[in-house]
């Protein structure tokens, strides 16, 4: 197997919190952790290529009601559109409260749970 097989083999898009804002719940957030490898691959090199795209400050983070896939499969809302954060107020919230907040223990099996706007954040464990 040639390196760029491995490599092609390897790519993971992760969706965040806003993009499930903005599609309505269609594009759920990754729950994803940092492990380490399995033992035979810890020899390895590996690459992590991370790009963080988001939408401008001022706009609230709704979803996308036009959308005719949206409206199939049912727009799922986070909070009422008049309760809608901005970008800028989310992204600035979401930062400052990092690692910052007492989490407590959510209904799922190792899950904390934290308010942030809000809206119910969840930590996986």
């Amino acid at each position: 197997m040639t390196t760029a097989n491995l490599i092609s083999r390897r790519q993971v898009i992760n969706t965040g919190d806003m993009m499930n804002f903005i599609t309505g719940g269609y594009y759920k957030p990754t729950i994803h952790r940092v492990v380490q490898p399995p033992e035979d691959q810890r020899n390895y090199d590996r690459l992590g290529v991370y790009y963080f795209a988001m939408p401008d400050n001022d706009v609230h983070l709704l979803p996308c009601a036009e959308s005719p896939v949206l409206q199939r499969v049912g727009i799922e809302r986070q909070c009422p559109d008049e309760d809608a954060p901005l970008c800028e107020t989310w992204r600035k919230a979401r930062t400052t409260t990092y690692g910052r907040t007492n989490l407590k223990k959510g209904v799922e099996s190792n899950v904390e749970e934290e308010v942030v706007e809000g809206i119910v954040v969840k930590h996986y464990n």
